[in-house]
């Protein structure tokens, strides 16, 4: 797991980036990184990334949120290059790093609490590890819709914010929508969407205010089938594994599980939830 450590609540001191071993052991990576920087470590373990905001536009402002990217592959860091959003984000976000690319997500914080985005959709970039290009992912995945996963043969999923559906992009470039049964809401998927290595299943959580708990539902890419996932219960999807095992937590309780794909969660951890990074 990948994450931050040193930077209090409040503050805006440097922080150190982290690596924790599965036995808890923390293993400094980075030292004294300004500016709150957002975190996501490479699929493969073997590399990480960072952000640095270079502007953040105060609520209602029109200039750019603009940010520096770094990598470093244990041989040192290196700026690989800068990228900016439209106006109306506010904060940005490292969100995945596949060998399709790094993703940067962009946000507004100035809603309420209720509703912390003032954005319909957030807007995503692909950044080139190699190059440092950035490119706007709305040509490939719409306007319409909030990036969720990609994988390496570079398959997105993203959610479509006008209709409860998810929404597949090709390598290719094809788009294909799919009704979820029970998702009637932009706000049913703040569990989220997690893709499998192949991309032949997307693991969807589906968290409604007026239904009882969350269900976890597995998607056939191939054939649009849906299957609920039984054996556990508030279940949201965590990372799948290289081999297609999909590992989830239980909202609420410190319980891992792992998901075949025919839907049929087995409990492999009862006192710990598995995550993918730290605060």
């Amino acid at each position: 797991m990948i994450g931050t450590d040193g930077q209090q609540i409040g503050s805006s001191g440097p922080v150190s980036i982290v690596a924790v071993s599965s036995d808890g052991t923390l293993t400094t990576l980075e030292k004294n990184v300004a500016g709150s920087p957002s975190v996501v470590g490479r699929d493969d373990g073997q590399a990480w990334a960072w952000a640095v905001q270079t502007n953040s536009p105060a609520c209602g402002s029109s200039s750019r949120a603009a940010f520096d990217v770094y990598t470093d592959n244990g041989n040192g860091a290196k700026k690989i290059g800068s990228a900016s959003f439209g106006a109306g984000v506010t904060q940005v976000s490292l969100v995945a790093w596949t060998a399709a690319g790094i993703v940067a997500q962009g946000d507004n914080a100035c809603g309420g609490p209720a509703d912390p985005s003032t954005l319909t959709i957030s807007p995503a970039i692909l950044i080139d590890p190699a190059t440092g290009a950035a490119t706007g992912l709305a040509g490939r995945i719409g306007t319409d819709c909030n990036f969720e996963d990609i994988v390496d043969n570079g398959t997105i999923a993203c959610s479509l914010g006008s209709s409860p559906a998810i929404r597949v992009i090709a390598p290719d470039g094809t788009q294909t929508n799919y009704s979820v049964p029970g998702l009637t809401s932009r706000r049913c998927l703040n569990g989220g969407v997690a893709l499998s290595p192949d991309a032949g299943f997307a693991a969807v959580s589906i968290l409604c205010p007026t239904s009882s708990g969350t269900r976890l539902v597995l998607l056939d890419v191939a054939s649009g089938h849906v299957v609920t996932v039984t054996g556990g219960s508030s279940l949201t999807p965590t990372l799948w594994t290289p081999d297609g095992t999909l590992i989830a937590t239980e909202l609420g309780a410190h319980k891992t599980y792992s998901v075949a794909t025919s839907g049929v969660a087995t409990l492999i951890n009862a006192t710990y939830a598995a995550q993918t990074s730290i605060g």
